[in-house]
């Protein structure tokens, strides 16, 4: 996505499940993750640590503005206009915030704990979000909206280690790597430890997309064609970075616009099925 313009892009992995909505909401997901956009770009830009604090306190100011129908600027605007329609709540914006908050500086997660609460503000603040655009509030929804953002940050958190750690960020947690004998500051593919470790990363990541479905009825998640087709993407994902760990280590793992493609039309195949056999 560019956050200057709004627009999604292909190479995004939310770009074809987003084309399941109908106009008016999917305007207003993109109007959505541009501001989860624009709020990264505050924490991976390359100002100075004070200059970036200033820069969030503004951010948070504006959203505040925005649930008081004062917003002022473009980007703001657009999600005033989302929040009013919607009725959206603060608080999953508000998450989103504290967890780029959390960025702002080089971090190293000691335990899964820890990452846990980073990956439900930044994960399960915009999937709440979300779940509130396409018209759902009650408790089920929102057990599935966070699980499922947990599981869709994990397994980005896997695929971007290598990049992560680059910018002074260690996510998957120091307890795991002394669990599997590694070191992360220095271990290399080809490691006879790391295809273990990744497995390990990549199953407790599967039991949070488990916790999701759980939530939900086959036909509650029919109803969900975007989400389960995020979903589908991310299990694409997830396979592809099981049948190759040590990749992780010398290259970001990428998905094809095919793969993505066939991801969401089977998703969506399967979300009608579910819908029809409840009928």
């Amino acid at each position: 996505m560019n956050p200057r313009d709004g627009s999604l892009q292909k190479k995004t992995s939310f770009y074809y499940p987003l084309l399941l909505l109908p106009g008016q909401k999917r305007r207003a997901m993109e109007a959505l993750y541009r501001f989860c956009w624009a709020a990264d770009e505050i924490s991976d830009g390359k100002d100075a640590l004070p200059l970036k604090k200033k820069k969030l306190t503004q951010f948070q100011i504006k959203l505040k503005h925005c649930f008081a129908g004062k917003a002022q600027d473009p980007l703001f605007k657009d999600l005033q206009e989302t929040i009013h329609f919607y009725q959206l709540s603060q608080e999953p914006l508000s998450r989103i915030l504290k967890g780029v908050e959390r960025d702002l500086k080089p971090l190293r997660f000691t335990t899964f704990r820890e990452l846990h609460r980073y990956a439900l503000q930044v994960a399960g603040g915009p999937g709440l979000a979300s779940m509130e655009i396409f018209g759902f509030k009650d408790k089920a929804h929102r057990v599935y909206a966070e699980n499922l953002g947990v599981f869709l940050q994990l397994v980005n958190i896997v695929r971007d280690f290598k990049e992560d750690k680059a910018m002074g960020r260690q996510y998957l947690p120091t307890e795991d790597f002394k669990r599997f004998h590694l070191n992360p500051d220095s271990v290399e593919a080809g490691h006879s430890h790391w295809k273990p470790f990744v497995e390990f990363q990549l199953d407790r990541a599967w039991t949070f997309l488990e916790k999701a479905r759980r939530a939900l009825t086959l036909h509650q998640r029919g109803a969900l064609m975007t989400a389960e087709s995020i979903a589908a993407v991310y299990v694409k994902l997830h396979q592809k970075l099981r049948h190759n760990p040590h990749r992780i280590l010398r290259e970001r793992t990428a998905l094809s616009p095919a793969d993505k493609l066939l991801s969401v039309v089977g998703s969506a195949g399967r979300c009608a099925l579910w819908k029809m056999a409840d009928q």
